[in-house]
């Protein structure tokens, strides 16, 4: 066992998978239980690193790690939701695809920055549908008399699947691609300008955020404060 291994081992935590099943062409919802999830400190928006291959005995460990949005945590029950897509076909998604119930995962978290942040007047949530459990999580937060956009991009119609409750309240637009540009026509036909100060979450591929962040900011003047922007791979 290399030395990282080792010292990997001892800063994170264990989980047990309780449920895993696939619920879209591209995505497999994973169950997680823990005695360590019991008066867990979480925001909406965070996420969980997780570390799949830290577990196995001697020199099978590796430190393969992947970063997950956390879907959904119920302190009640110490048990949390993980959307993981696979459209890569890399470990991560390899791992989620042979997950099973009992099976042991090693984690560290929750951390990261791109949460909800409460009392905006509006907000838009912008991205493929890599960001969608993501979204969900920050969408159930958000009161119901304040104004929410959304534009959430997927190749195909079975690409998309629905928040816990069954429910779909996010709006899909379904194409091959859709540019920086594409994403702001579609918001601003939801009346994105009509509210100046909405806070706008944009996630996804690195270079739709990063071009969709220079036009609302060069163009469209949107204050650097109202933009909140997380690529969520390259």
């Amino acid at each position: 066992m290399s030395l990282l291994t080792s010292l990997a081992r001892q800063v994170t935590q264990q989980a047990t998978i309780v449920a895993a099943q696939r619920i879209a062409a591209h995505a497999y919802q994973l169950t997680l239980a823990s005695p360590a999830f019991v008066d867990w400190t979480y925001t909406p928006g965070q996420t969980l690193n997780v570390f799949f291959g830290l577990s196995a005995r001697g020199g099978a460990a590796t430190l393969r790690k992947r970063t997950y949005s956390v879907w959904d945590y119920n302190p009640h029950t110490a048990q949390l939701e993980l959307a993981v897509c696979t459209f890569s076909d890399g470990p991560g998604a390899r791992w989620a695809a042979q997950c099973r119930a009992g099976d042991e995962v090693s984690f560290y978290g929750p951390g990261g920055k791109f949460v909800l942040a409460p009392n905006a007047v509006g907000y838009a949530l912008l991205g493929d549908v890599s960001c969608l459990s993501h979204f969900y999580a920050l969408r159930r937060q958000i009161p119901t008399d304040v104004p929410v956009i959304s534009v959430i991009h997927a190749q195909h119609t079975d690409d998309c699947f629905p928040d816990l409750d069954g429910s779909l309240p996010l709006h899909f637009v379904v194409a091959d691609t859709l540019s920086a540009e594409q994403f702001l026509a579609a918001a601003e036909a939801q009346g994105l300008r009509s509210v100046p100060e909405t806070l706008v979450y944009w996630g996804g591929p690195q270079t739709t955020c990063v071009a969709g962040h220079r036009v609302l900011q060069r163009e469209w003047q949107w204050p650097d404060q109202l933009l909140k922007t997380k690529p969520f791979w390259k």
